[in-house]
Formats: C-alpha cells, structure tokens, sequence
C-alpha cells in the first residue's frame, strides 16, 4: 500500500519555455493541487497569472511563493458557483492586465457519495463548478483569446472520464460531459485560433484525493486494486508540466486532445 502510493520525487524543472513571457492566464482553483502547481510553473515560464479560489489565505501564499522568484500574479476569490463568477472572473483579470491568453479550467467539486445518497443539491453544484464555469468562463473570456492571436483553454478533465472510481458517480459524469464540451469547443473556436484540450491526470498527491481516500470506507487492498496499475502518485508538478506545454506555442497543432497524463494507469485496465 504504502509503496503503491508513494509520490515520485525526482522532478526536474527544465527549461523557461520563452514563448509564453509576457502572457496572460487565468488558472481556476490554483491555491492548492494542480491548479497550484500550474500557476507557479506558468509564472516561472514569465507568464503573468490571475491566481483563483475561495481561500484568499492560501491564495496569498501562491501570489507570494511566485513573486520570491521575481514572477507575476495577483489572486481573484470568486465563487464559480454563481452564474454571475465567470464573468467576473474575466472582467477583473483583464483590469489587472489589459489581456488574456491562456484560460486553465481547473477548478472543481467531487461527490464521495454511493448513488443512493446523492442529492438533487450535489448534483447541481458539481455541475455548476465542473462544467458550467468551463463553458461560461470560456465564453466570457472569448474576445480577449481572439484578440490574442494564438489564444488556449486547457481543461483539467480527470482519468476518471475513461475509468470509473467507487462512490464518484456524479463527479465521473461531469467529467465525461467537460471532455465532450472540450471537442465541441476546439471545433467552434479553431478559426479563431485558438486550441481547446484537456487533460486527464490519474491519482495525484493533492487535497482532492486526499478528501476522497479519508471519506471512502475502503481497506488497503481495495485501495491498491484500484491504483494497481500506477507505479507511483504523481505530483502536482508533474501535470503542471503538460499545462505549460499546452500553453506553449510548442503545442501549436495540437487542438481537440483528451491527454492521459496518468503514468500508464489507463492503457493497464
């Protein structure tokens, strides 16, 4: 058990992707997790990041962790449950920096219920942050992307749309739905120039999937059945590093993807 969950360590930083200095991002759900790790290794690459979530304590600390290695960020607490968040989201990143370019919907909800628990309250409040903030963000941020020239959405979708999990029946759903809007939207939106994709990381090391093993009535071998095939959890780095990449003019022809970035854990079930 122990040894299935362990963490890889060995991550290297690499080389400052140059293209993407002086662009602009917006990263959902970035003061914990991937969404963390992916604002701070955009900001390393000299993109100028709107850090979001709920938490503006932790928030801070992502803004502060980024501006000690002389990066760009300011963070945003919006709600993205409420229809009026994406909008907002939008109008006060580009107040703080006249543009957008890159749009990184991470942010989201997970349900650990069996079916007979879910509510009609669950259900809609996953489906208000994991695909309504998508469709809609994307959607307020769409002039500022056209008036970018080369403007990309990566949408943090999960292994979970391809291999189901116990007690995550509502979460699974939004997912599949987030990676069929990615097509839809890489479709509509490639005249504009501007690439749609999402990823899908298997387990990672990160307060979601934390939350999700301290709520699940499993035992250490139903846990190491389900990640049976992954050598290790990634971490948050290690997805941060696809992001960057989508980001990245380096990634110019690819549009529509659903990129597994989960270590093998699909392809083995």
């Amino acid at each position: 058990m122990k040894d299935r969950l362990k963490v890889n360590k060995l991550i290297g930083r690499g080389e400052a992707v140059e293209d993407l200095r002086g662009k602009i991002a917006i990263v959902t759900g970035s003061t914990s997790g991937i969404g963390r790790a992916a604002a701070v290794d955009l900001a390393r690459n000299g993109v100028k990041v709107i850090v979001h979530g709920m938490n503006e304590e932790r928030g801070k600390q992502v803004v502060d962790e980024i501006s000690l290695f002389g990066g760009s960020a300011v963070f945003v607490r919006q709600n993205l449950a409420l229809p009026e968040a994406p909008s907002e989201l939008v109008k006060q990143a580009i107040s703080h920096w006249g543009a957008l370019d890159i749009l990184v919907n991470n942010a989201a909800l997970i349900c650990n219920k069996p079916l007979e628990e879910v509510q009609h309250e669950d259900w809609d409040s996953l489906f208000a942050v994991n695909v309504k903030a998508p469709f809609f963000l994307t959607q307020a941020a769409l002039p500022w992307l056209k008036q970018s020239g080369d403007g990309v959405v990566i949408n943090v979708s999960s292994i979970n749309r391809l291999v189901n999990s116990p007690n995550n029946l509502v979460y699974d759903a939004m997912k599949a739905a987030l990676n069929h809007m990615t097509r839809g939207l890489s479709l509509d939106l490639r005249k504009a120039n501007i690439r749609v994709n999402a990823i899908m990381p298997g387990g990672t090391a990160t307060p979601m999937l934390n939350e999700w093993l301290k709520k699940v009535d499993y035992s250490s071998e139903e846990i190491e059945q389900i990640y049976r095939h992954a050598p290790y959890l990634a971490t948050p780095d290690q997805i941060s590093k696809v992001i960057v990449f989508l980001a990245s003019k380096q990634s110019d022809w690819i549009n529509g993807a659903e990129i597994p970035v989960d270590g093998g854990y699909y392809i083995g079930e």
